[in-house]
């Protein structure tokens, strides 16, 4: 008789009470990046896949892409001095205008990092629910990180999860790009940023008067900013002989006769 009870409690499961109050075991799968199941649609993930497929394809993808990031980022820039600079580009200057300045490396690598903490809880709770509940049940932090309301899901939003990362970090890089380059054209502006210097023509005996501030080069044009009169040109690279390099102003002025030998002081009076 007691034998029958032993086998009976053995087999029998655990009681519901005790299944609500066992915590899921901890995800193996900590990556960022959604898993995309058989019936997800996502045109960026086809996109990739493509990619992967043909190597050739994803490297001229990307680097039209960081063209067009230059592109943008130089015309604001040049906005601020009143220059179209996209009327004065040729078909070579666009092909290399991402590589002009490092600083988009850094960008497109905030980019992403932004884009993988936006989509980190997302991406855990789709693969993860029963966790994801766990914690929201036991910790206060998890109801922040994880909400149940669709509005700060992608689910609300309606996109897939992989294309929102990808419009987050798109939309990230265009937005620091213009920032960036307007606070360097106000710094240049107002507050005398860059190396000044001396700008002598083909055809002119002297250098023209004052000194200048070069806001970039293209094939053809070179573009200069006039502190003294506040004006912005496009010069022909043709029509310039030389651009020297002016020494930056030291803060103590040195004396009319330094470098020569101190005078010999007057014969004392007797």
């Amino acid at each position: 008789m007691h034998e029958d009870q032993d086998v009976s409690s053995q087999t029998s499961g655990p009681e519901p009470g005790a299944a609500q109050d066992a915590s899921p075991a901890a995800p193996i799968n900590w990556s960022p990046i959604p898993d995309v199941g058989p019936g997800d649609q996502s045109w960026v993930l086809s996109l990739w896949r493509r990619g992967c497929r043909e190597p050739a394809l994803m490297f001229s993808s990307g680097y039209v892409l960081v063209a067009f990031l230059g592109l943008w980022s130089s015309a604001w820039f040049y906005h601020g001095f009143g220059i179209a600079i996209l009327d004065y580009l040729q078909a070579s200057d666009y092909l290399v205008a991402g590589l002009r300045d490092p600083a988009y490396g850094l960008i497109f690598a905030i980019g992403v990092l932004l884009a993988v903490m936006v989509s980190w809880p997302e991406a855990l709770r789709r693969r993860h629910p029963d966790y994801v509940a766990g914690l929201r049940r036991q910790r206060w932090w998890a109801r922040m990180v994880f909400p149940r309301a669709k509005l700060m899901t992608w689910d609300g939003v309606g996109i897939h999860p992989i294309t929102g990362v990808s419009m987050v970090v798109a939309s990230f890089m265009l937005l620091g790009s213009a920032i960036y380059m307007q606070t360097k054209g106000e710094l240049l502006r107002e507050k005398g940023r860059g190396a000044p210097v001396r700008v002598h023509l083909i055809g002119d005996a002297a250098a023209l008067p004052g000194d200048a501030r070069l806001l970039g080069t293209s094939s053809a044009f070179v573009y200069l900013w006039w502190p003294a009169q506040q004006r912005a040109e496009a010069v022909p690279i043709t029509s310039v002989r030389q651009l020297q390099a002016r020494p930056l102003k030291s803060k103590s002025k040195l004396a009319p006769n330094a470098g020569q030998p101190p005078a010999t002081p007057p014969p004392a009076a007797r």
